[in-house]
């Protein structure tokens, strides 16, 4: 008997790269070829709180948006759509994400990404303001009938100075805030919570009284949206299954043993979670440099806790120094070692850093002045940004801009550097540039090349299709659609 599959699949638990298509006219073909080489199930996505944004967002003049709210300048509807008709030309399995349902401003989230990351406070008006963007985003990719898995990031609303005040004053907020706070510490307060691993080591993971209404604070207003924005998503698919992640990486600390009582609480609201992605170290565009040992501690660690409450982990800011480095040498198979595979990887900006390094690092005059055009418009953007001191023009920008100024000027580094981390790093506003007719000039420029020139064409082809391969065979991803063959 013949196993049928359709395409987009919701992959549920089943351990898979997700992979950001930032422009799915340049980077589906490279990535399906090696999703199919491979015999790969996995994902697609954008992030709906910067990469992409509902069409209305795209569509609007210049200037009416944020530059990082939708900066890709592809739609919900366009990359979804992209996507499955790619996926079923080449006849792969594939699930359609809608990453990063971002609580806050788009414009603060890319800042998490790259800079010193620390708790922010935002009034009612803004998170409300955020969340009806959100369902506006939910049901452009509802509507497409192909999205079937849903990546919510709270983030913003998770208040760690709580872990810093003295016991009166949590004491005082808990009573006054938290509800079920009686029950929350006959629950959890001094109580011993077990949990096995494959490396064979039982964890136990303890909370005193004050560690239960210190998490709880902490955490009090994200599980709430989060739950508002599973209940919205929920109703919407009206009775159809799909995946749910909840992201927690984009915090200031290392996620540790209020794993445990972020998922059990979030397990009692009634609502499920197929990956859960905690702080773990990993910095968007850098590889990991700090101890393999401690990473491999952490991952298992938190791998038990996962699994305990019937998930696994997610690892976000996949993308490493290079688009040749993976994470960094030897981080693959740290993670394989701690998790035993059973992890979700995701990666997104690096297929664009690739796409710019093959312009930049080419002998082709005509591929080189594309990419110069492209370093002359980002960087004149960003130094009028620093010169009105806008939002955009962040502490963290204005100091990897002033490293590149002082390393031209000793003779560190040649004037159009792809290399310079003020440009890797915010290059991405590249493809959201536009003239004055509201054209995104540099992207179509990009998407022009590529479907006019073959040899241009065949050789991105090749450098996407590796770059996948790479994170395929670095993290044991063959073969995967087995698992979804043995269940039907």
């Amino acid at each position: 008997m013949t196993c049928m599959i359709e395409t987009p699949r919701y992959l549920g638990s089943i351990p898979h790269p997700s992979i950001g298509v930032r422009m799915p006219k340049i980077f589906l073909e490279g990535i399906l070829t090696a999703f199919k080489e491979r015999n790969t199930a996995g994902g697609l996505m954008l992030s709906y709180g910067r990469e992409t944004a509902p069409q209305y967002v795209i569509e609007s003049k210049p200037g009416t948006y944020d530059i990082t709210l939708g900066h890709t300048g592809v739609s919900i509807k366009e990359y979804i759509m992209e996507s499955v008709y790619a996926a079923r030309k080449k006849n792969v399995v594939v699930e359609i994400e809608a990453d990063h349902l971002i609580i806050g401003s788009s414009l603060q989230a890319v800042q998490r990404l790259y800079e010193a990351r620390e708790s922010l406070s935002l009034d009612n008006e803004i998170i409300e303001s955020s969340m009806e963007y959100n369902r506006s985003a939910i049901d452009e990719a509802i509507a497409t009938g192909y999205v079937n898995t849903f990546t919510i990031d709270a983030t913003s609303l998770i208040d760690y100075k709580v872990m810093e005040y003295p016991k009166e004053k949590v004491y005082e907020l808990f009573e006054e805030g938290i509800k079920e706070g009686k029950e929350l510490l006959k629950k959890y307060a001094n109580k011993n919570l077990l949990f096995s691993w494959i490396n064979s080591k039982l964890y136990k993971v303890h909370f005193t009284d004050v560690e239960v209404m210190k998490i709880a604070l902490a955490f009090d207003k994200n599980l709430k949206a989060t739950k508002q924005l599973y209940s919205y998503i929920e109703k919407k698919m009206d009775g159809k299954p799909f995946g749910f992640e909840i992201a927690l990486d984009e915090i200031p600390v290392y996620t540790g043993k209020e794993l445990a009582l972020y998922l059990d609480m979030w397990k009692s609201m009634e609502a499920h979670v197929d990956f859960i992605a905690p702080y773990i170290g990993f910095r968007k565009r850098e590889d990991y440099t700090g101890s393999l040992e401690e990473l491999e501690n952490r991952l298992s660690f938190l791998s038990a806790i996962a699994y305990g409450y019937g998930c696994m982990l997610s690892i976000h800011s996949g993308s490493g120094l290079t688009p040749y480095t993976g994470k960094g040498e030897g981080v693959y198979d740290c993670i394989l070692r701690a998790t035993g595979g059973r992890v979700k990887y995701k990666i997104s900006g690096i297929y664009v850093e690739l796409l710019l390094e093959l312009l930049a690092s080419s002998k082709e005059t005509g591929y080189r002045n594309i990419f110069e055009k492209i370093f002359d418009d980002v960087k004149t953007y960003i130094e009028e940004q620093i010169k009105q001191g806008t939002p955009f023009a962040s502490k963290g920008l204005k100091e990897k801009y002033t490293m590149y100024l002082e390393n031209l000027r000793k003779g560190l580094c040649k004037e159009r550097d792809s290399r310079a981390d003020f440009f890797r790093h915010y290059s991405f506003i590249a493809l959201n540039l536009r003239d004055p007719s509201g054209k995104r000039y540099l992207k179509e420029t990009l998407e022009n090349l590529y479907q006019n020139d073959k040899e241009f064409k065949t050789l991105v082809d090749q450098e996407v299709k590796a770059l996948t391969l790479r994170l395929i065979d670095g993290l044991n991803y063959s073969n995967n659609i087995q698992n979804i063959l043995k269940k039907c």
